[in-house]
């Protein structure tokens, strides 16, 4: 069953918001710049109910500041990570990893694939342009990879103090493959760590390198 999916007052709301962002009459006006590449009312538009459909969100007076701002951001760090990409030509990407978001998002709103295609239909939004989010995501995951992979070093005891621990928890601590799974599993787990911390601190360094102006 397709859960609720209200968006609506958005377009009225965000002409009354009080704040940083002052809206012209024109619907296509420059509301922030990042860098060189402007940022216009539509897209924070788009931005802001593609948040409230993708978290199953009503907007309403209690949280539309909030929804705003976490909009705002998500433009800005897309922009910052897109900018980034092609600076450094990044193409690849794992086509997998792309299909298993599009599949887990749907399935979060309850419909298959087609079914978040006409979601995104009914709300003037482009599922391509969703897939291409989900696939900057990804390119800068990669890029941050090929970046740091050398640089990763994981702490051989504290891993092998996870291990034993999540082996005395498991029912299956003589079964072998279990063992097995579970250490790959801790390892991974490390390696995600590492590289979530690495993203994070690549990022603050282009975030504070760009101009970011509020129109």
């Amino acid at each position: 069953m397709i859960k609720k999916l209200l968006v609506f007052f958005f377009i009225i709301f965000l002409s009354i918001l009080p704040g940083k962002i002052a809206f012209s009459k024109s619907e296509n006006s420059i509301i922030l710049s990042v860098g060189n590449n402007p940022i216009t009312r539509v897209d924070l538009i788009k931005e802001i109910k593609l948040i409230a459909i993708l978290s199953n969100t009503e907007i309403n007076k209690n949280n539309r500041e909030q929804i705003k701002g976490l909009a705002v951001k998500a433009l800005i760090k897309r922009n910052i990570k897109d900018n980034e990409i092609k600076r450094r030509n990044i193409y690849k990407y794992n086509q997998k990893q792309l299909s298993g978001i599009i599949k887990d998002t749907s399935l979060k709103l309850g419909v298959d694939e087609n079914g978040l295609k006409e979601i995104l239909k009914k709300n003037n939004l482009s599922f391509d342009e969703l897939v291409k989010r989900f696939e900057t995501d990804l390119k800068w995951n990669y890029m941050i990879f090929q970046i740091y992979k050398n640089k990763i070093s994981l702490n051989t005891a504290e891993i092998e103090n996870k291990i034993q621990l999540r082996l005395n928890a498991s029912q299956d601590s003589n079964d072998q493959e279990k063992i097995v799974a579970i250490k790959e599993k801790i390892v991974n787990e490390e390696k995600e760590k590492k590289l979530k911390m690495f993203s994070n601190m690549h990022f603050s360094n282009l975030e504070r390198s760009i101009q970011i102006k509020f129109l």
